[in-house]
């Protein structure tokens, strides 16, 4: 019986009901668009400024020895996630060793710098100008990149053989690609971690280890704690430029899309309101009978209420996949990324609309309880 008297109610007003669905629908489409691209944002964010490099780097402490040991990096590679893009915030993304030394080429002084390449690959913050990117090989000892300036003050392409002179040493090398990372490193010449150490006859030593870690800056900081405890030896630093940055644009966009709904929400809620009112004035004849019939206050509170939830549920069902859609536009649109269809948004939009729904309800239910049956039936 209650169920058909919602039913009745809300066919007998269809033009005012459509109004309210209308409304609760935008507010579930867009709730549902900006809860499902605000993780993605934030997932798309941290995968752009991965591309400019290392978040955190380990050097010798002042006291300490000038090098470090390459087992700390070893050590250090262990601890890597499996995959950059599903690591868990807080662990290591990237470990990249390095080993520097003024070699010279042509009869130049140039900066030679050994790493791992495949670490190099992983840790990002480069393109690639000419040539092949550094990869690691079985041929990887032999072959050498340079940096768009190393390059053009050498006048270097891929493919010529590069003779490095150190220290009365001297190792051949094929010139496999040009890169640039609009920093220091566009001036240095980049080979296998090993070859360098070989020719500046100081095996397993480091000058630096770059990292990059997962995760917002507060992960980044515990990450920087735990490490320096680890290896007391070394000093342990997050690059603050890039971790900052990426922070700030992080919360800026939480905060920016956070509004937006905010003010949906509000504006979605007067015009429920606003709806519900409408009907309720229209409905004081009724009010007034089912009154005098002998109805509750809280019966009819419920009947009310039990409206605006069927439109809630509704609206959220349909709000939902609309919402899925404009997600995928605006993802496309703004970051050139799709947006992943995250069904763990789907509760949070509908609590979302039952409370818009249930909030624009209120004030009618106080129409409800202020009309008396008396004056209704006197035609007053």
């Amino acid at each position: 019986m209650f169920a058909r008297l919602v039913a009745r109610g809300l066919w007998q007003r269809k033009s005012r009901v459509l109004v309210a669905l209308a409304a609760l629908t935008v507010s579930a489409t867009l709730t549902a668009a900006l809860f499902n691209l605000h993780f993605d944002a934030q997932r798309k964010i941290r995968s752009e400024f991965a591309r400019y490099g290392p978040n955190l780097m380990i050097t010798p402490r002042a006291n300490s020895p000038e090098l470090l040991p390459s087992q700390m990096a070893r050590d250090l590679r262990d601890d890597l996630a499996p995959l950059a893009e599903s690591s868990d915030a807080g662990s290591l993304v990237a470990v990249a060793p390095y080993l520097y030394a003024i070699g010279e080429v042509k009869g130049a002084s140039v900066v030679l710098a050994g790493t791992w390449l495949d670490q190099f690959a992983r840790l990002g913050g480069f393109q690639v100008d000419a040539g092949a990117a550094p990869v690691a090989s079985e041929n990887s000892h032999d072959r050498i990149w340079a940096g768009s300036v190393a390059a053009r003050r050498l006048e270097l392409e891929p493919g010529d053989r590069v003779v490095v002179r150190y220290a009365g040493s001297e190792r051949a090398y094929q010139l496999e690609g040009i890169f640039s990372t609009g920093a220091a490193e566009d001036a240095q010449l980049l080979a296998d971690l090993e070859s360098v150490q070989a020719l500046a006859a100081t095996p397993d030593s480091l000058n630096v280890i770059l990292a990059r870690v997962a995760g917002d800056a507060p992960d980044i900081e515990r990450k920087v704690a735990g490490l320096a405890a680890r290896f007391p030896a070394a000093a342990v630093n997050p690059l603050r430029q890039v971790t900052q940055a990426e922070f700030q644009v992080v919360e800026r966009i939480r905060w920016a899309l956070a509004g937006v709904t905010l003010v949906v929400l509000v504006i979605t809620s007067l015009c429920v309101l606003a709806t519900m009112t409408a009907q309720a004035f229209e409905r004081r004849q009724t009010v007034g009978t089912l009154k005098a019939l002998g109805a509750t206050e809280a019966r009819l509170a419920a009947l009310f209420l039990g409206e605006a939830m069927v439109l809630a549920l509704l609206a959220a069902a349909v709000g939902f996949l609309a919402g899925m859609g404009l997600a995928r536009w605006l993802g496309a649109t703004l970051f050139a990324a799709s947006v992943t269809l995250r069904w763990s948004a789907l509760p949070l939009v509908l609590l979302v609309t039952l409370s818009v729904a249930l909030a624009g309800a209120l004030f009618p239910l106080r129409l409800v309880r202020q009309t008396q049956p008396a004056v209704i039936l006197r035609g007053e």
